[in-house]
C-alpha cells in the first residue's frame, strides 16, 4: 500500500460522502414518495431502504477501494 493509494482512497472516499449527502437530501425523499404513493395502488417495486443500502456500499467502500487500487496503479506507473 503506497501514499499515493491511500491518498486515492481518501479523495473518493470524499466523493463518495459527498455523493451519498445528494441522494440522501435529494434523490432519497422522491424515491419514498413515489414509493408510499404506489403502495396504494399495489404497483410498489424495491423499497428505497434498498436502494440506500446499495448506494451507501458502493459509496463508502467500493469507490474507496477504487480510489486505492487506482492510485495503487498510478504510482506504480510513475516510478
Amino acid at each position: 500500500m503506497s501514499f499515493a493509494g491511500l491518498i486515492g482512497a481518501l479523495l473518493f472516499l470524499a466523493i463518495g460522502i459527498a455523493e451519498l449527502a445528494f441522494v440522501n437530501r435529494s434523490v432519497y425523499p422522491t424515491l419514498r414518495w413515489r414509493y408510499e404513493k404506489a403502495k396504494i395502488t399495489q404497483t410498489h417495486g424495491l423499497a428505497p431502504s434498498t436502494i440506500m443500502a446499495l448506494v451507501k456500499v458502493q459509496s463508502l467502500i467500493l469507490l474507496p477501494l477504487a480510489g486505492l487500487m487506482l492510485g495503487n496503479g498510478m504510482a506504480a506507473t510513475s516510478g
